[in-house]
């Protein structure tokens, strides 16, 4: 394999910004050599992961909403499949079932996410249904903070479900705000305004949810500074517990060809102002991370989502689209590719695994999407990587890290791999270092106008 030089690399991962953030891999046929196709030897990989692992988490995908904005990049249904609520629950039911016979009952469950889309549009009975079949079927229990998603207009005309959906152990809550910048709302075709946004908390707060997390959206290319910095300052006077910033990531969307027009100079400037504004009024993170909390010792995420940034904990996703990723696999449910969830119900009614594709990864390809993710914390636990990988991050990468401290992106304190100041303004140079061999030459060779327009 021809050397690349890690300059060029680190240039290159600049120049494709856009491309090189936490989600890997890099295309949906990055990793086509390690396909697994025939159904016995899905199943049986599946048996061996899931006998292996001590423990994991668990996902439940909705691919259901009012309407799709045009920022999304996950699955979600439109048209005649928006109708099929009913048939995607009973569908759903039966891939637990698939799951429960290779799992063993008394495995740890370390976190439970209902995501979307919007869950809420499924209303109370659905959700319920879904969560006592997941409860029977699987170790969950109440020690956990089960996490589930809503959106403002969801909120304030659903209400009556939110209390039914806290008593059944939902207690934290995530909400979309994105942006009050009403023209950028009418492009994104989103609903949304002060109003609404006021509302939709009250009604969550009356419900009796205490963890309330609300997501914000940077790096819009009519989204200035001042509209920005205008929309986190409005999210601190809701006082979530909880604020999250999403760095606009283009690909697979309906806007992919903005990314040209957005610089990494500017979505740099809007994360420091919001962290200034946050940290002020009370929010903690290391520079770097994109969720802010008020709660002490609280990371701000669901235990779903902290378990898989920090220690890499495998999580198997349920549901049209879902992504699973085990000790050494990764796979997509059906969906993932066409956001149908037509082949989704009739795989599963046929009594297959709903997999669109599935990867059995060799370990390069395992930690370089592991640590990707972990880089949305902006450090990386070095205990916990050793744990799962039983190997030292700091030897497996040493010419890589070296380079990183010699230019002062990062720093290692306490078993602990922080980004610095100037390594968040340059974080997608920084992550490919951790790029398996492969996706490192498939970086080099991108054509970002080809991947974006």
């Amino acid at each position: 394999m021809t050397t690349i030089d890690i300059n060029d690399l680190f240039r290159k991962g600049m120049e494709l910004h856009s491309i090189t953030n936490t989600a890997y891999p890099l295309t949906p046929t990055s990793l086509r050599e390690y396909a697994v196709r025939d159904e016995r030897s899905i199943q049986e990989l599946l048996e061996e992961e899931y006998q292996n692992m001590n423990c994991l988490s668990l996902y439940f995908h909705v691919p259901f909403c009012k309407s799709k904005c045009r920022f999304c990049e996950y699955v979600v249904v439109s048209g005649k499949e928006s109708d099929l609520k009913d048939e995607y629950v009973n569908a759903s039911l039966k891939e637990i079932d698939l799951y429960s016979q290779i799992i063993d009952k008394n495995k740890r469950i370390l976190g439970f996410d209902i995501g979307g889309g919007t869950p809420t549009e499924l209303g109370l009975q659905r959700i319920e249904k879904i969560t006592n079949k997941l409860f029977n079927s699987f170790n969950l229990n109440n020690e956990l903070t089960w996490s589930i998603e809503t959106t403002p207009y969801n909120a304030v005309n659903k209400s009556d479900d939110l209390k039914g959906i806290y008593d059944l152990g939902f207690h934290r809550i995530s909400m979309g705000v994105q942006t009050v910048n009403t023209e950028l709302l009418k492009k994104m075709e989103r609903e949304g305004g002060t109003l609404l946004y006021q509302r939709a908390v009250d009604a969550i707060r009356n419900a009796g949810y205490k963890r309330l997390n609300i997501d914000l959206m940077y790096g819009f290319k009519e989204q200035s500074v001042d509209d920005f910095k205008s929309t986190v300052e409005y999210t601190v006077s809701l006082s979530p517990e909880y604020i999250t910033l999403y760095e606009m990531r283009y690909k697979l969307t309906k806007i992919a060809s903005d990314a040209f027009d957005v610089t990494q100079s500017k979505i740099s400037t809007q994360y420091k102002i919001a962290y200034e504004i946050l940290t002020q009024n009370g929010y903690n993170a290391n520079y770097g991370k994109n969720t802010f909390s008020r709660i002490k010792d609280d990371h701000g995420t669901s235990d779903y989502l902290t378990n898989r940034v920090i220690n890499a904990t495998p999580y198997l996703g349920l549901g049209a689209g879902a992504q699973s990723f085990g000790l050494n696999y990764l796979a997509y449910n059906q969906g993932a590719a066409t956001k149908s969830i037509a082949k989704y119900i009739d795989h599963v009614n046929s009594g297959k695994f709903p997999i669109q594709d599935i990867y059995n990864l060799p370990e390069q390809e395992v930690i370089a999407k592991a640590v990707s993710v972990m880089f949305y914390f902006g450090f990386i636990d070095l205990v916990a990587f050793r744990q799962r990988f039983g190997k030292e991050l700091t030897g497996k990468f040493k010419d890589e890290i070296e380079y990183l401290k010699a230019k002062d992106l990062i720093m290692i304190e306490n078993d602990l791999f922080y980004i610095t100041e100037k390594g968040v303004a340059n974080l997608n140079g920084v992550i490919p270092m951790f790029y398996s061999d492969r996706s490192k030459t498939e970086l080099m060779n991108m054509d970002i106008e080809k991947l974006l327009r």
